[in-house]
């Protein structure tokens, strides 16, 4: 994104989201990365192969994408059921 589109961005994202925030309050404020964050978080949360993410986000290493796999349900869990199920 070029900063002249963050530049367009900020008192949008400032009127509807951080209004009577204080300017140092990076914990809290709400950026367009905030967004890009939540699209990631909402994909792992939903199961979406952590490889899926990585391409969606354009993520050239695949350590940037894992702090979404937290996120992740179980999948592993189903398959270990399955063992004990199908005897």
């Amino acid at each position: 994104m070029t900063s002249q589109t963050q530049k367009r961005l900020k008192p949008i994202l400032d009127d509807l989201f951080n209004d009577g925030l204080d300017v140092k309050d990076s914990k809290n404020r709400v950026v367009i990365h905030t967004f890009r964050h939540s699209f990631a978080s909402n994909l792992a949360i939903k199961g979406t192969p952590i490889y899926t993410i990585q391409k969606l986000m354009n993520h050239r290493d695949i350590n940037m994408t894992l702090r979404y796999a937290k996120l992740s349900p179980d999948s592993g869990r189903e398959a270990i059921n399955n063992l004990y199920n199908n005897n």
